[in-house]
């Protein structure tokens, strides 16, 4: 798939209303109260999707940056942000491949929910330093990403045994020690559990959620 198919891929999903669903996800939830555990004052979203959990932390009052490849996931936040007045939102258009500019900010908790399972583990490596890099001492990385038995597993064409192309887009559940292996090159592995969701079609979500402390 080309960037530009993957691209309009994103687009047309996301050209649908509260394509995911709306209100804080599971993980949001668990965030939150990691917030306020640590005194969270600034966040960064890393593919934030149509936005429900960047809503929701801003509607709680935090401040928060949120990023996503798709410009109508980003259009569908904007309108929501003017909608509810949350000024403390700001949202923007970025491929998580590439660098994080931010000259003048450093986040004290970076969050991301599903948006890192369509890298291979080099790039996935690449990503990972590029948020460290944005990340203030001691500052925390909450994440998700699906696992062996997830309803996408062994759906579609196989790529090999770790990763499935279903409608062009490949997915990854890599193996836990191979993930472990790569987040210890930036971080301290804090936790990792997984979590499940059983979905209106009777399939399973299953994911990893690991926090991360920045070395």
């Amino acid at each position: 798939m080309s960037k530009n198919e993957y691209l309009n891929y994103w687009n047309t999903l996301y050209a649908k209303k509260n394509y995911f669903g709306e209100g804080p996800t599971k993980l949001a939830k668990l965030a939150e109260k990691l917030f306020q555990e640590k005194n969270t004052q600034k966040i960064l979203e890393v593919g934030c999707g149509q936005g429900r959990d960047a809503i929701y932390f801003s509607h709680l009052g935090y401040n928060v940056h949120a990023f996503d490849i798709s410009s109508n996931a980003i259009q569908s936040i904007n309108s929501v942000k003017e909608n509810m007045n949350l000024n403390k939102l700001n949202v923007f258009e970025h491929n998580v491949t590439e660098p994080l500019i931010f000259p003048n900010d450093h986040f004290d908790f970076v969050y991301s929910n599903l948006a890192l399972q369509f890298f291979e583990l080099e790039t996935l490596s690449k990503i990972l330093q590029n948020i460290s890099k944005v990340m203030q001492n001691n500052s925390s990385f909450l994440l998700s990403t699906k696992k062996e038995g997830d309803k996408y597993y062994k759906t579609g064409k196989k790529i090999n045994d770790n990763a499935y192309e279903n409608k062009g887009i490949i997915r990854y559940f890599h193996p836990i020690e191979d993930l472990k292996s790569i987040l210890s090159e930036q971080f301290d592995i804090v936790n990792i559990d997984s979590d499940r969701h059983e979905n209106l079609d009777s399939s399973v979500s299953v994911w990893w959620k690991i926090l991360l402390e920045k070395n």
